[in-house]
């Protein structure tokens, strides 16, 4: 299915924005023991290889699973078997260039459609995105159970002053799911940049508003990379345009105990 709307999160206050248009992105959530793990012949050999280095057949299956499952959507955004495409991830947190970690990217054919997508998995089940508009610069999407972000002190190291201010706003009963919206939006739009939080500070990451207010240095091209500049807003300057929204759990057959978001990531108006 295409993206829908999500539904208001618990507590409002966090503004929408109506455009743009997003029903370029295809969306799915699979439950990851329900994917038949015989599909694995489906993906090129360094993901196999990557699935076998995890340490228990749990975490090796679930990769797989997850990876069978996201490849399977990215042929259907772009039209093609899940055999016509090939896997070229990016990683811009890194020198590795395996193809098969980082953001993830396939090729259909050596001069074929580019497919950009994104996976988030939570429990047994994933939320995946993909798509072949060649507007879109990148797609994140995350999923977390309800409260995965509930716990004290959560404001103190991810949020930043204006997502703090907000959460204050919010009746105390309601703050840990607020939290989880806030945290979900955060792992998705830095998915949309092609970046990680485990190397990028996340209260940095101000996503209370429809469009997030990122330091310069995430909002550069690739290169290289220069800290300690000031929030700007992700639209001034013919910078790129932004959507980031809640997906509601169960218009893509997600149980309701999980908050998920979608952030993406399109071309300047030119």
């Amino acid at each position: 299915m295409t993206y829908q709307p999500g539904r208001p999160p618990p507590g409002g206050g966090i503004e929408r924005h109506a455009e743009p248009d997003t029903g370029r992105i295809l969306l799915a959530a699979v439950q990851l023991s329900g994917v038949d793990l015989r599909q694995a012949a489906t993906l090129d050999d360094a993901e196999r290889q990557r699935a076998a280095s995890f340490r228990t057949e749990l975490q090796q299956d679930r990769f797989l699973a997850g990876r069978i499952a996201l490849r399977r959507h990215a042929a259907a955004a772009a039209g093609v078997g899940a055999r016509a495409l090939r896997a070229d991830y990016i990683c811009r947190e890194c020198t590795r260039d395996d193809h098969v970690h980082g953001t993830p990217r396939y090729q259909a054919g050596p001069s074929g459609t580019t497919v950009l997508a994104s996976l988030s998995r939570a429990e047994d089940w994933c939320l995946l995105a993909a798509t072949t508009d060649e507007q879109v610069l990148g797609v994140g999407v995350d999923l977390e159970s309800s409260t995965a972000a509930g716990f004290d002190g959560f404001g103190a190291v991810a949020l930043s002053e204006r997502e703090r201010e907000h959460l204050h706003r919010v009746e105390p009963g309601l703050r840990p799911g607020v939290q989880t919206v806030l945290w979900t939006r955060k792992e998705a739009v830095l998915k949309a940049l092609g970046r990680a939080l485990a190397v990028i500070d996340p209260g940095l990451v101000d996503v209370a508003g429809s469009v997030p207010l990122l330091p310069d240095f995430l909002q550069a091209p690739a290169g290289p990379v220069v800290r300690g500049m000031p929030l700007v807003g992700g639209q001034t300057g013919g910078r790129d345009r932004w959507l980031v929204d809640a997906v509601d759990p169960g218009s893509v057959g997600l149980p309701d105990s999980f908050t998920a978001a979608m952030a993406v990531r399109l071309k300047p108006r030119t």
